[in-house]
Parts: structure tokens; sequence; C-alpha cells
């Protein structure tokens, strides 16, 4: 192939189905990519949750540790 000469059809079609090719895998890729975010997001907020209801759940279990000694020194 020559520079300046013209490209044939085949040829064309090549470079055409080359760019869509290439095009789709980078719309699969940045779709992938989203997905993880969106998983790794839900799974951080579960995370703060849990740990949010554990704080929640030793603070209550402190309350009530302390008041029983109150209750119970006489």
């Amino acid at each position: 192939m020559l520079a300046g000469m013209p490209v044939s059809d085949d040829e064309m079609t090549s470079v055409s189905f080359a760019l869509i090719a290439i095009r789709l895998n980078h719309e699969n890729r940045v779709a992938k990519m989203r997905r993880l975010q969106r998983c790794c997001r839900r799974a951080l907020i579960s995370v703060g949750l849990a740990l949010v209801a554990l704080n929640f759940l030793l603070c209550i279990g402190y309350l009530f540790l302390t008041l029983t000694q109150h209750a119970s020194s006489w």
C-alpha cells in the first residue's frame, strides 16, 4: 500500500470494524468499572452501617452496665 493511494472497500471495512470493536471494548470496560464502583460503594455503606450499629450496641451495653453498678451499690 502506497501513501496517497485510494483504499479498497475491504480495507475500509476492516478499519471501520476495528474502530467499532475498539469503541465497544471501551464501553464494556467503562460499564464494568462503573459496576465495580457501585458494588464497592454499597459495600462501604454496609460496613459503615454495621460499625454504627456495633457502636450503638456497645454504648447501650455500657449504659446498662453503669446503671446496674449504680443501682447495686448501697
